[in-house]
């Protein structure tokens, strides 16, 4: 039987390909995978002269152990400043402050309770949220074609969360959402 896989011709069945393939495919991968050990023949050292970039650190004169010197402590002088950035911060630094004067809002959230494109139920859904929170104003937004109704403005999505929570229970398609808070000086 085996001889017949490897030698067809000796036999008149038709070679099995199921059988086969999946040998011939294994035999190739033991034979990729075999572990092949590398040879060195050199039997030489490797040496190169490096003193030549050496420092030489060798002391020309002798120091006398037994004689007492006094060694003199380095005055410390300290220099002028060459190069005065102080100026050129200063610029910078307004430039800052000016830009940061034209900005007039804060990165925080609000919470979405409808967006559509009828007017009567989102002022529905507004007079529903005077229910149910008390501190907050809602707002009708028309932002074409719809409008929108929002609730709040928090400083971070921890501080939104009491009311996320109060309003998703009454309105299921409420949504906190990032938005810009106005600074009111």
């Amino acid at each position: 039987m085996i001889t017949a896989i490897f030698n067809p011709l000796k036999t008149n069945r038709p070679i099995n390909f199921k059988i086969v393939f999946p040998i011939i495919t294994i035999a190739t991968l033991l034979q990729f995978c075999a572990p092949t050990a590398s040879t060195s023949t050199s039997n030489s050292s490797y040496s190169e002269d490096l003193s030549i970039y050496r420092n030489d650190y060798s002391r020309t004169d002798s120091i006398d152990v037994t004689e007492t010197q006094t060694i003199e402590e380095p005055v410390l002088v300290a220099s002028a400043p060459t190069h005065d950035i102080h100026q050129d911060l200063d610029s910078v630094t307004n430039i800052i402050i000016d830009s940061r004067k034209a900005i007039n809002y804060v990165d925080g959230f609000t919470i979405q309770i409808y967006s559509g494109n009828s007017r009567e139920q989102a002022n529905s859904y507004k007079s529903r949220v005077y229910n149910l929170l008390d501190d907050q104003s809602p707002k009708v937004i028309y932002d074409q074609p719809n409008y929108k109704v929002r609730v709040g403005k928090y400083y971070s999505k921890l501080e939104a969360n009491h009311d996320f929570k109060i309003l998703k229970e009454s309105f299921s398609r409420a949504v906190l959402i990032p938005a810009k808070i106005e600074i009111q000086e």
